[in-house]
């Protein structure tokens, strides 16, 4: 893998050029099949998908709904904006000073502190089939009171992208677009747009060492390479949008994610009531019922 610094992205920028430009400059090039994985920041940069929110006039819904989470209304109503449904409101704040979600182990100092009581409220919420945490909206590496938010078909960006690479180079190159969330341990990159690579790998049933067919083998693989270019991304200032896969051996595929959804998230009301009617039969109503709300949040996370 290689990771790629660009210049600061700005609305209109040719991100195409911008990344051939600097794997040249890194010595690295663009090659056939490789994997180009992009953040979905710098996507949204280029197309000028960001908000200011001196500009934003909350609705009444979300004054309503800020005053209740301890939430800036301007915040709220971009959140409402950019989602399909809000499913839950996570009350950070309170479960960090309650020990419940043991965050002292991933930061210190007052910055940290401040930061969890300006934002003492994770919205989840729906949008385009997928779980987001505050609606994919994000101001980090931002100027004061700008936020982005992620393209609404992130499979179409990683085409165009893919695309407009080869016009370039003559390069045929998959694209993943990759995102932060949050997640039991903390927060992982995971894939929202691909182009080129297979998603996922449908090994399910296939034979194993002695024949058997295998319970497993679906490989979640745009979602791992988004988790392994983020080794090289990280998440504050280092200034590396893009890594540059190579050497993976991968069958192409048109196909992006949105086309290889395994659940779908208005399904999953009916998965939990399935598994707790099922946990209930097979363990006990007791510990059914017990189970019921840390399921639905392992769902939520996950």
């Amino acid at each position: 893998m290689f990771g790629l610094k660009l210049p600061e992205v700005r609305p209109g920028d040719n991100l195409a050029e911008l990344i051939v430009g600097a794997a040249e400059d890194a010595g690295v090039g663009v090659r056939d099949r490789d994997v180009i994985v992009v953040a979905s920041k710098i996507v949204s940069k280029a197309r000028g998908l960001l908000y200011r929110v001196d500009r934003v006039s909350p609705s009444r819904e979300a004054c309503k709904v800020a005053g209740k989470a301890g939430l800036d209304p301007r915040f709220v109503e971009l959140v409402l904006r950019e989602s399909d449904e809000v499913v839950a409101a996570v009350p950070m704040l309170r479960l960090v000073r309650e020990g419940l979600v043991r965050m002292d182990r991933l930061f210190s100092g007052e910055e940290a502190w401040r930061l969890l009581e300006e934002y003492p409220t994770m919205l989840v919420t729906v949008r385009n089939g997928g779980v987001w945490s505050d609606s994919g909206l994000d101001s980090s590496n931002h100027p004061p009171g700008t936020f982005s938010y992620p393209p609404r078909n992130p499979d179409e960006e990683a085409r165009k992208l893919s695309e407009a690479i080869r016009e370039l180079t003559g390069r045929r190159v998959a694209v993943v677009i990759s995102d932060t969330e949050i997640f039991l341990r903390g927060s992982i990159d995971v894939a929202r747009g691909s182009y080129g690579v297979p998603p996922v790998d449908r090994g399910f049933g296939r034979p194993d060492r002695y024949g058997k067919p295998k319970y497993g083998g679906v490989d979640c693989v745009a979602d791992e390479l988004a988790a392994a270019a983020a080794l090289l991304m990280k998440q504050t200032g280092e200034g590396v949008p893009v890594v540059v896969v190579r050497g993976l051996s991968y069958d192409w595929s048109d196909e992006g994610i949105s086309q290889y959804r395994i659940v779908d998230v208005g399904d999953l009301a009916r998965i939990l009531v399935a598994t707790v009617k099922h946990t209930a039969r097979v363990l006990g109503v007791f510990r059914a019922l017990k189970n019921v709300l840390k399921l639905a949040f392992m769902f939520l996370v996950s």
